[in-house]
């Protein structure tokens, strides 16, 4: 019985936590599910969250070359302001853009002088398992 309560820590600090971000996203029973079938689907979202895309000033993402003819893109004032001011608090998933395979993808924030990078998701993918 004592090495079961020595031992129990342990193993919850392997559990892989759920960013709240995904588990808003995805709901409470899906990460559920992927606690007990598919850990890694927990963990690759967590980076998804954290690392698949980036704010720019229009004049830096104007220097390069994929960055012309950015799409518009209007956000809720309170999903713009979290962009802007806590990114670690918005919600990627909840947008509703499109990821290119191969291509980076640019939005235009509409009312502000930024512009939303997207990762090509075979860079996030790569990424994400050489970080394994």
């Amino acid at each position: 019985m004592l090495a079961l309560i020595l031992f129990s820590p342990a193993f919850s600090q392997n559990s892989v936590q759920a960013d709240p971000r995904v588990t808003d996203y995805f709901g409470t029973q899906k990460v559920n599910e992927w606690a007990k079938n598919s850990p890694d689907s927990i963990k690759y979202y967590n980076f998804f969250v954290n690392n698949s895309f980036e704010l720019w000033k229009v004049e830096n993402a104007a220097l390069r070359s994929d960055a012309q003819n950015p799409v518009a893109l209007s956000l809720p004032d309170n999903d713009l302001s979290l962009l802007l001011n806590n990114m670690s608090a918005f919600n990627i998933l909840k947008a509703n853009l499109t990821w290119q395979k191969d291509k980076t993808t640019w939005y235009r924030l509409d009312g502000t002088q930024y512009m939303l990078l997207l990762q090509p998701l075979n860079y996030l993918e790569n990424k994400f398992k050489s970080g394994k």
